[in-house]
């Protein structure tokens, strides 16, 4: 049996307010995604987008969310980059190579952490990123005309929970996030349908904060090295980014009639066969989305939802009134889920937050995703390090072709399966 992995106050608080917002305020989730049908998404970075881990589980959120969406994605992060360029390339030529070729419709920017000189804060440094990241977005308004930008605060430098190489290095990396937020302000003006602003630096702050009072031993395993987020750091950023792109937050709600066995209020979910005894209430549901791939074994994965608020952005919520009080156990076809009392099922609960057959299903995708982004990880080495030439176009085009492959693969597991329920009385 897995345990919601929300201490039981605060998760009866959220599923509370959750259930308000659903059936209160139908028009909370109904802004539009910032992405369409046949869009390609270029991610521009340094070392952290080259992790290929935000940007991976930003895919994820798109693949499990949006099943008939089909967008291309493509990581364009180097190692030690800046504003400038860096060992790949300068500036200008990594967008004529890793960009325009691809006619993107969102590019997303994420630079600042080799950008301020690994010293003290000095005027000199802001301004010659504020100069430098201008030109960057001049070069890439010209190279994609079409495209909307994301600009994206930077991930801090870790003082909070580490000792530090460079001391104050992280007050250096708060005021080029600050510069970030300016510089959008400014952008948008100019065309505010076009410009995003995702907010990974404050986010990831207030995880490292919250982590040393609820986790104290796991709280330096955020950012383990100062400058390189986890994998529990990188799904907070994808969160970011997936809220500045206004992801629908719901994967799927219902909420049913235990007295009446009936249907009171769904989204984006079908509910039938639904029959109610005095102890077995049981349906079939078939969701139109897919609750996020996390990997409930792993300690640091419970951590996140106690440091940050992505529970907000992957809700698969199932209500039940008019329930008999006392303890009720949850299978998904037939399997035990959890054991819940009839208050709980009354506020509502947050089936993204256990493991389920559905999480199975959004894990299966996820491994063919990481198999995926592997190759694109080596077709980006080919393009970037090595000189171009007959053998290594060909090397490309077979790790494109192996690409697809496994992008049709992707394609055939991300539609949802119907399941069913069964809640029993004890």
């Amino acid at each position: 049996m897995n345990k919601l992995i929300w201490p039981s106050r605060s998760r009866s608080i959220y599923l509370w307010i959750s259930c308000v917002v659903i059936v209160l305020c139908p028009t909370a989730h109904a802004q539009q995604f910032a992405l369409r049908n046949g869009d390609t998404v270029v991610f521009y970075g340094d070392s952290i987008t080259a992790q290929r881990l935000y940007t991976r589980y930003v895919e994820d959120f798109v693949f499990t969310r949006y099943p008939n969406l089909h967008i291309r994605f493509l990581n364009a992060g180097v190692p030690g980059d800046s504003i400038t360029g860096g060992y790949a390339g300068s500036m200008p030529e990594r967008v004529q190579r890793d960009v325009q070729p691809f006619h993107p419709a969102m590019i997303a920017v994420m630079l600042g952490m080799n950008d301020g000189g690994w010293g003290q804060e000095s005027p000199q440094i802001d301004a010659s990123f504020s100069k430098g990241y201008r030109e960057l977005l001049d070069t890439l308004h010209k190279a994609a005309t079409d495209a909307a930008l994301t600009l994206i605060r930077p991930s801090p430098y870790d003082e909070i929970t580490h000792g530090t190489e460079f001391p104050q290095y992280s007050r250096v990396i708060d005021d080029l996030a600050n510069d970030v937020s300016a510089i959008a302000t400014t952008e948008r003006k100019h065309n505010p349908d076009k410009l995003f602003l995702a907010d990974f630096h404050q986010a990831l702050i207030d995880a490292l904060k919250q982590a040393t009072v609820h986790s104290p031993d796991l709280a330096a395993l955020i950012i383990p090295d100062r400058i390189h987020p986890s994998e529990v750091g990188h799904w907070i950023m994808a969160a970011e980014l997936l809220k500045a792109w206004h992801v629908d937050p719901i994967v799927s709600s219902a909420t049913l009639d235990a007295k009446h066995a009936t249907i009171i209020d769904r989204y984006r979910t079908a509910i039938t066969q639904l029959t109610s005894t005095a102890n077995i209430i049981q349906w079939q549901e078939l969701d139109e989305a897919l609750p996020l791939p996390f990997d409930f074994n792993d300690a640091m994965i419970l951590l996140l939802p106690r440091i940050s608020d992505i529970a907000a952005v992957d809700r698969q919520m199932l209500r039940i009134e008019s329930l008999d009080p006392g303890q009720y156990q949850l299978f998904i076809d037939g399997k035990p889920i959890a054991s819940f009392n009839s208050r709980e099922l009354q506020s509502g609960i947050n089936l993204a937050l256990y493991k389920t057959p559905m999480n199975d299903q959004a894990r299966d995708i996820e491994y063919t995703q990481h198999q995926r982004m592997q190759l694109d990880q080596a077709r980006f080495i080919l393009s970037a390090d090595i000189k171009e030439d007959a053998a290594s176009m060909a090397a490309e085009n077979k790790l494109r072709e192996a690409q697809d492959q496994l992008s049709q693969q992707i394609q055939k597991k991300r539609t949802p399966a119907p399941h069913k329920f069964e809640l029993r009385r004890q």
